[in-house]
């Protein structure tokens, strides 16, 4: 089939040659264009089906807008929607599609089945229609072409099987054009029977679901084929609101965190030293795990003001608590959020900003909160991410898609070099043990636990594992007053350790027992200073003694040695006389 306008066109295999060998074409929707390794098949149709809701126009519209800001021209043709409606969406989502057309960059063709101008009998003349698409991309220059639900022609024709053999042509026509093109249709159980369209026709297909889960709607693309290049395969969640298009593709995460040898305070300077004196690294994850009332919130807001007071941005993202709660009850003990919250993101006087963001867990599937995390953290670039409680999301389903889902969260924002702080409740009867199961990836682990003694109940905490740090192995006390937070070194006496008033009591009990050991002690230093006295005493006296005897003796010996030596002298004379 041939128009008027295709006089100049290339022959069709030579086109084909030519545009495969093209660089693909960006749709302006990144995850897309990362699944589809670059973007869509240059020059070739590409075929996008799903149901009503699965946001086929939407995407229609990103790709036409996207490549109109980077300077090229587009033609839309609408088989389904009025032309203002569809500019009331491009503009709902932020193209600015009236300036567009305007300007003449931009030209939307209102193709809705008219019989008085396309019907011939009981078929709709298809020349006529590629006749006024081929004119408006001549007139434009055109490089990107949009046929939105061009199964809106079905009613045209008397059975399938002639719009089939239309639609074949039609997709040639485009090959021949060498003009990039997305086509959307609806989706239907047979399909492929239907319109032999998915297997036959197109270089490029996509589909889009929509899956319910305990009541909570996610819609999914994938990839089915891709001619003359690689693609994604995986299903992928993504997401449609006001924001546009965002999609984060289950492949797209790889090990490739950004490393630093800078530390970020905790706020706490006990928290602080039980993490080697400075806080975590940045770009680390860390995790506070705990009952309910143990202190994980008020230890993260600490991590926010830290900071806030650095000049570091923080996006804090509460799953329980509204706005308004947080940051009343932060201020209890002394953290004033309200003094770095900005709703814009932007610095003021030196401070970082805080900006907010609190959204009900069990108000969006778990992807769905994945991605408008991954999507704020992207548009935003704080230093650091609170998630407060990431068990609201993956905890409140044993599902390992949910594992799985946490742990692509986690490795996404390390990627980004973004400090994360997330914090997991744990039950009453988990006797500590945290069902997460995300150990693998967490830097830093810090867990907190009630401590019930005597009829008072004690905050302790510990640091379980914190990678690249020298850590303190001993559990110490967490309190919490009007004045902030303080880490306490337990009291350790000879009954072993305690906490809080007991810690009173039992160090006022040591020190009395130690004031009545230290009296003892004298007491028997006295002792054994007279006991000491007495011995020199009796020493001396024995001394003496010894010297009384010892004299008596000497003079015995003297005496009898004089007497001895008497006789001596007697005998001698004696001798000599009788001589």
């Amino acid at each position: 089939m041939t128009t008027a306008s295709d006089n100049a066109v290339i022959p069709a295999a030579d086109a084909a040659e030519e545009s495969t060998n093209k660089q693909p074409i960006a749709t302006g929707i990144e995850g897309l264009d990362f699944v589809l390794q670059g973007g869509l098949p240059a020059g070739r149709p590409t075929l996008l089906r799903g149901a009503a809701g699965t946001g086929k126009t939407v995407i229609a519209l990103t790709f036409l807008c996207h490549g109109i800001a980077a300077g090229e021209t587009a033609v839309f043709v609408t088989f389904d929607e009025a032309p203002e409606a569809l500019l009331g969406h491009a503009e709902g989502f932020g193209f600015p599609a009236r300036r567009y057309l305007a300007e003449g960059r931009l030209r939307i063709l209102d193709m809705r089945p008219d019989r008085n101008e396309v019907q011939v009998g009981e078929t709709i003349e298809l020349t006529a229609i590629l006749a006024r698409i081929g004119f408006a991309l001549d007139s434009l220059g055109a490089t990107r072409l949009v046929l939105d639900a061009v199964d809106g022609m079905e009613t045209g024709y008397a059975d399938l099987p002639s719009l089939r053999g239309e639609l074949t042509h039609v997709f040639d026509w485009i090959r021949d054009r060498a003009v990039t093109c997305l086509i959307t249709v609806g989706e239907y159980a047979d399909f492929s029977t239907r319109y032999g369209l998915e297997d036959y026709i197109a270089d490029c297909v996509i589909a889009l679901t929509q899956e319910v889960s305990n009541r909570v709607m996610t819609r999914v693309l994938r990839v089915v084929k891709r001619r003359g290049a690689a693609h994604g395969s995986n299903e992928n969640p993504f997401l449609l609101d006001r924001g546009g298009i965002f999609l984060v593709p289950v492949t797209g995460s790889v090990l490739s965190a950004k490393v630093s040898d800078a530390r970020l305070s905790t706020g706490i300077s006990g928290l602080d030293a039980m993490l080697g004196g400075q806080g975590p690294y940045r770009g680390s994850i860390t995790l506070l795990s705990g009952q309910a009332g143990t202190g994980k919130t008020s230890i993260a807001c600490s991590f926010a003001r830290a900071a806030c007071e650095a000049g570091l941005s923080v996006l804090y993202i509460s799953f329980e608590e509204s706005l308004d709660e947080l940051i009343r009850n932060q201020r209890s003990i002394g953290i004033d959020l309200d003094r770095y919250h900005r709703t814009d993101g932007r610095s003021v006087d030196g401070l970082g900003a805080l900006l907010l963001q609190p959204v009900r867990a069990v108000e969006l599937g778990l992807e769905e909160h994945l991605m408008r995390v991954i999507r704020s953290v992207r548009q935003h670039r704080p230093a650091l991410v609170i998630l407060d409680p990431v068990s609201g999301l993956a905890g409140r389903s044993r599902d390992p898609v949910a594992k799985e889902m946490l742990l692509r969260l986690l490795y996404l924002i390390k990627e980004e070099g973004v400090t994360t702080v997330a914090t997991e409740l744990l039950g009453d009867d988990s006797a500590g043990v945290s069902h997460l199961d995300v150990s693998s990836i967490i830097d830093v682990w810090i867990k907190l636990r009630r401590h019930e003694n005597d009829g008072e109940m004690n905050r302790l905490i510990t640091v379980v594992k914190a990678r690249g740090l020298p850590t303190s192995d001993q559990v110490k006390e967490f309190r919490m007053s009007t004045e902030g937070l303080r880490i306490v070194d337990p009291y350790l006496g000879e009954s072993g350790i305690v906490y809080g008033t007991a810690r009173m009591a039992r160090q006022a009990e040591d020190e009395e027992t130690i004031d009545q050991l230290h009296i003892e002690l004298e007491r028997a230093h006295q002792l054994r200073a007279e006991l000491s006295e007495i011995q020199a005493a009796n020493e001396r006296l024995a001394r003496a003694e010894h010297e009384v005897k010892t004299a008596d003796l000497d003079r015995q010996v003297a005496q009898i040695e004089r007497r001895l030596a008497a006789i001596e002298r007697t005998r001698a004379a004696i001798g000599r006389g009788r001589a």
